[in-house]
């Protein structure tokens, strides 16, 4: 295992509650490249944990063969709150359950007021620029208040990713095939990172809802400063989230193909030595436009088409069954594609009501119905 492993512990909002952040680093503190790669921040989503444990077990031989260059940073459980809420067995991870907060939505705007702030002081050297903006960058994250459990989380998270140049970000789906989110800044190089982890296809992500993620969080304030100042403040974080398939894709081997991926990555870009990996030959789809489609009542959803399968307007990708009908030939209700499109994701419980998400389809033409895809996980 690594030579650092750190446990935070974090406060409880009752007595007696603690919880414990593990934290795994290995290279040299303050070395670069340096990457931060989490999982389980909505702590019912249990595939990319897995796949984290797996990637620990490859860069521990790394670091005891001294191939670790840079700095990298793992935390296979970033929500040690979420993880520990059940209700009937059932974990509860997405929102806290005192609150009703999103663990990953309302993180810290690090980009607001960041150009005045730093503006009178950048020079001409963009490596001196970007040492600037991140001293400024741990002023802000050091300054985050840590004065409920959500919130003491949050800051710890954030005092390991601020200052890297990669921020990763793993979470999973209902039931779905795996895909990576990028913005439109990054995408030429989230192809090559999609195409080493070996994952589906590549979406667009950020910017949806306004309430911000937590890759935005450090992502955004280099976007910013970019656009502000051109050249003299290159991008130097990179961020992305990946949605490594749904809640059942937790099997040992199909995580260990995965963190092969992330470590083939992490050696491309120079945190592992070693020549860099030849081209990945793993096909990489890439789409731009998404239709989600909603239940238009309750019953037992049944689906006609398997993941990975592409429709066509007007097919039919799920039915709607009223096991309680007066009449049992009646024909189930039908919910039909308003797009050509790969069924990407959809609902994992056979069991559905009114207004539940159904089915995500993915693919490069306008949905004629349904919502279009908004905000990331």
């Amino acid at each position: 295992m690594p030579n650092a492993a750190e446990t935070i512990t974090l406060p409880g909002a009752m007595p007696g509650t603690t919880r414990q952040l593990r934290v795994f680093s290995f290279g040299e503190p303050g070395a670069r490249p340096k990457a931060y790669l989490q999982a389980g921040l909505h702590a019912d989503e249990p595939a990319g944990m897995m796949i984290l444990r797996e990637l620990c077990r490859l860069l521990a031989a790394a670091e005891d063969a001294g191939e670790i260059v840079g700095e990298i940073v793992v935390i296979p459980v970033a929500n040690p709150l979420g993880i520990d809420q059940a209700v009937n067995g059932a974990v509860m991870g997405r929102y806290e359950l005192r609150t009703g907060t999103n663990f990953n939505r309302g993180w810290p705007n690090l980009a607001d007021g960041l150009a005045e702030a730093v503006r009178k002081r950048l020079g001409k050297d963009a490596d001196e620029n970007v040492e600037l903006v991140r001293r400024e960058l741990k002023r802000r994250v050091a300054a985050l208040r840590g004065d409920s459990p959500v919130m003491a989380q949050r800051g710890a998270l954030a005092r390991r990713a601020f200052d890297a140049d990669l921020v990763v970000d793993l979470h999973c789906d209902d039931e779905a095939l795996s895909y990576m989110m990028s913005p439109d800044e990054l995408w030429d190089e989230a192809k090559r990172f999609a195409a080493d982890v070996g994952v589906h296809s590549l979406q667009p992500g950020g910017g949806g809802s306004g309430a911000q993620c937590f890759d935005e969080s450090f992502l955004a304030p280099w976007l910013a400063l970019n656009r502000e100042f051109g050249g003299r403040v290159p991008v130097a974080c990179q961020a992305f989230t990946f949605e490594m398939g749904g809640v059942l894709d937790v099997e040992p081997k199909q995580a260990a193909r995965h963190a092969q991926g992330f470590f083939r990555y992490l050696r491309r870009i120079g945190c592992i030595a070693g020549g860099a990996p030849r081209k990945s030959g793993n096909v990489v789809q890439e789409f731009r436009e998404f239709e989600m489609l909603d239940s238009p009542a309750g019953g037992v959803l049944l689906y006609p088409q398997e993941l990975g399968d592409w429709v066509s307007p007007g097919d039919v990708i799920a039915e709607i069954v009223d096991p309680a009908a007066p009449d049992p030939d009646a024909p189930p209700l039908q919910i039909k594609a308003g797009m050509k499109g790969c069924v990407v994701s959809r609902r994992l419980s056979r069991q559905v009501s009114f207004g539940d998400f159904v089915v995500m389809l993915a693919g490069n033409d306008k949905p004629k119905s349904g919502k279009q895809k908004l905000l990331m996980d």
